[in-house]
């Protein structure tokens, strides 16, 4: 089947995104998508952490006033739902906290990129550390972030320290860190969060950032909420992958992804 919709997209509000918004919006209508999310990167992680205040900061005023009007716009060709992404660090919390207060969105993504101070985009991360220690210390700051106050949907791209990881192996696999990944699959299911199942797995040696065992792991815990996000910040990128990803969930048991409007999942049959 065709996937027509995607819940973890990127426009030019985004640091590193590259479509402004509305040419976003446009690529999904015309490729025939019914659903798209743009979660833009909204990096207060990097705003109070030092060493990290080059990354731009979104321009959530701006940005809203344009997705608003976006929104009605297009209201009869495509449902857009107000995304961000916000890129956990505890220290952030309160700015979290007061963001989804001033900025209502539909849909917030709760993923972690810097780990121990350091973005784990760098190479410094891992020259730094043993494949052991980097993991681990990541898991451990996924874990810290499914207890976070402020209010998301999903845990973005459980996996991502594979992305630029410099050891032979990289990849995440459940049965190196089942304890680790446990707790977090264990939270994650309890406070009714989604697991996203994130296609933008290049350079990671992997399909998925997802070891299939850990979504089958998700599903035998009681998992039901799972996502798909291509993580595009290019309009090319749209639903990228989504067959392959759509046939791991059916094969783990899963027979609906899911995307949210208002904070509420709406579930979208995978075998039509």
């Amino acid at each position: 089947m065709e996937y027509l919709f995607d819940t973890h997209t990127h426009s030019d509000y985004s640091h590193d995104g590259v479509p402004p918004l509305e040419t976003a919006v446009l690529a999904a209508v015309n490729k025939g998508m019914k659903y798209l999310a743009v979660t833009d990167h909204c990096d207060k992680d990097c705003a109070v952490l030092p060493g990290l205040d080059w990354v731009r900061q979104i321009d959530l005023v701006s940005r809203k006033r344009e997705m608003t009007a976006l929104k009605r716009k297009y209201a009869d060709r495509i449902v857009l739902a107000d995304g961000l992404e916000y890129g956990y660090a505890p220290e952030a919390d309160a700015l979290y906290l007061q963001v989804e207060k001033e900025y209502p969105s539909d849909y917030v993504i709760n993923s972690v990129h810097v780990v121990e101070g350091v973005d784990i985009y760098m190479r410094e991360f891992f020259d730094a550390r043993t494949k052991k220690q980097a993991y681990t210390a990541y898991l451990e700051a996924v874990r810290a972030s499914v207890d976070a106050p402020y209010g998301y949907d999903a845990i973005g791209h459980l996996g991502y320290i594979a992305r630029k990881a410099t050891y032979p192996d990289k990849r995440l696999l459940y049965e190196d860190y089942a304890d680790l990944v446990d707790e977090i699959l264990k939270a994650v299911v309890e406070k009714g969060k989604a697991l996203e199942i994130n296609t933008a797995s290049k350079g990671t040696k992997c399909d998925l950032y997802h070891d299939p065992t850990i979504i089958k792991r998700y599903k035998s815990l009681g998992g039901e909420l799972v996502t798909i996000g291509s993580d595009a910040h290019d309009p090319s990128r749209f639903c990228d992958d989504f067959e392959n990803a759509a046939a791991v969930l059916v094969s783990c048991g899963f027979r609906y992804a899911f995307v949210y409007e208002n904070h509420v999942p709406k579930a979208v049959a995978l075998d039509k």
